[in-house]
């Protein structure tokens, strides 16, 4: 079924939209939360209350991407639980893939002062529409999905170190950009 049909059953309020969006999209949802979480259980609750939200939500708002705006809700709903959570190390994954990026992205203050956040938003998108697409993928599987470097490397059938690097050069890349767009690092 296509999204717009989907995002129709949700206007109408049938039950139906809940279940179709699972079987579109409930694998992919289940792996972001799962990534960064760490633990099954914990991401099946954020996916539960992905739909729930989305329920909620739809209507008044329809979204262009009905996947986009999922996978934003189940990301926001993994990284309130890793919050909430006081278990160091269900945390880590997200820690490192976070991490890896800090040296390349502009700190808050910076952000909140000089330019809005959507339009370093927009730099990024525009930043990834200029790479090829396996960079583009690998970037977004790890810094959106925050899938394991060890995950990609299987499913590109690359090394991990190729990964690694990939992403590496891709981050100086990211880097150098938004320098010449204004943003200090």
């Amino acid at each position: 079924m296509q999204d717009n049909e989907i995002i129709e059953l949700f206007f109408d309020r049938d039950e139906k939209a809940l279940s179709e969006t699972g079987a579109k999209y409930g694998g992919r949802l289940l792996g972001i939360a799962k990534n960064m979480l760490g633990s099954k259980e914990d991401a099946e609750e954020c996916v539960n209350d992905t739909y729930l939200a989305a329920w909620n939500n739809i209507p008044p708002e329809r979204p262009v991407s009905l996947f986009a705006y999922i996978s934003k809700i189940v990301r926001n709903a993994a990284l309130t639980k890793l919050r909430d959570s006081t278990a160091q190390k269900r945390g880590r994954a997200v820690t490192v893939c976070i991490d890896e990026l800090a040296d390349v992205l502009p700190d808050n203050e910076n952000v909140f002062d000089n330019i809005a956040v959507y339009e370093l938003s927009d730099l990024i998108n525009s930043f990834l529409r200029s790479c090829n697409q396996d960079e583009r993928d690998i970037f977004i599987l790890r810094y959106y999905g925050c899938t394991p470097v060890s995950d990609i490397a299987k499913k590109y059938g690359f090394t991990q170190s190729r990964i690694k690097m990939t992403l590496k050069r891709c981050r100086d890349k990211l880097a150098q950009y938004l320098e010449r767009n204004g943003y200090s690092i």
